[in-house]
């Protein structure tokens, strides 16, 4: 069996030096954090590569990912892959601290197949932006900006998905919102904790206990007592569904929803 999908995020941290109070990932609300190893990336990469033949981004983030200190030899493990990585790896930043020489080093000999994406939270929060574009510029790394400060935000703004209650109690419902949902309808899916889940909603959501853990919704890439090709069905089943169990708790990424001011900090 060939699968080939859209896009994987690859969280190599739960930590953060901000504490948005909406954060997409949950980041400022983990009990236990956990910074991802050298070695556990590089068995983690082997195991989702041998499931996945090709993958059209690959994005590292975190938390923020600069606060590995594995993050260069995670990237060089990363593009290892380069062959089964359709167009880009991206790196995703909040712009708080500047990128270490080393690394950019490794985005400028890459520059082909790589992209720096930056968080522009505003100049009290991403202090470093314009320090960060003149070293990106200097060295021609290619970087996009996703601006989340004043007017003409990247998707409009941020959405609060803090509430994780019932809101679709049938089938028809949920695809019906799910259908509209960017993550969903992209298959953006994320390897947290090992395992590929829908999104990050969804992996929260089954960390604490909100929805139950259903084969079909998650692979469990690290378990070797099942088969590469178990998990690729696995894996198939989150591709060709339409909706999930956690869509059902779930108000979407769409275009109709509600927005909420980017990046407020938590007291």
């Amino acid at each position: 069996m060939i699968i080939n999908t859209n896009r994987i995020v690859l969280n190599i941290c739960s930590v953060c030096n901000l504490k948005c109070k909406h954060c997409l990932a949950f980041i400022p609300y983990y009990k236990k954090t956990h910074i991802m190893s050298y070695s556990e990336a590089k068995s983690i990469l082997e195991h989702y590569f041998a499931v996945v033949d090709s993958v059209k981004h690959f994005t590292v983030t975190g938390g923020e990912p600069l606060l590995n200190k594995d993050v260069l030899p995670i990237l060089e493990e990363v593009m290892k892959y380069k062959r089964h990585i359709g167009e880009t790896l991206d790196f995703v930043t909040n712009a708080t601290m500047m990128i270490p020489n080393e690394v950019q080093d490794f985005f400028e000999a890459n520059k082909d197949s790589t992209r720096i994406v930056l968080s522009d939270y505003g100049p009290d929060l991403s202090k470093k932006l314009n320090s960060i574009q003149n070293d990106l510029d200097n060295r021609g790394i290619v970087y996009r900006i996703s601006k989340f400060y004043g007017d003409n935000l990247y998707y409009n703004g941020w959405i609060d998905f803090s509430d994780h209650s019932l809101k679709w109690k049938t089938i028809g419902e949920r695809d019906r919102n799910a259908a509209k949902c960017i993550h969903n309808v992209g298959k953006y899916f994320v390897i947290n904790d090992g395992e590929i889940h829908r999104c990050s909603r969804s992996f929260w959501r089954i960390k604490n206990g909100y929805i139950p853990k259903l084969k079909g919704e998650y692979v469990p890439l690290m378990d070797d007592s099942i088969s590469v090709e178990e998990k690729k069905k696995y894996l198939m089943m989150m591709v060709d569904s339409t909706s999930s169990t956690s869509c059902a708790h779930c108000v979407g990424l769409r275009n109709d929803v509600e927005r909420v001011q980017p990046a407020q900090q938590l007291v």
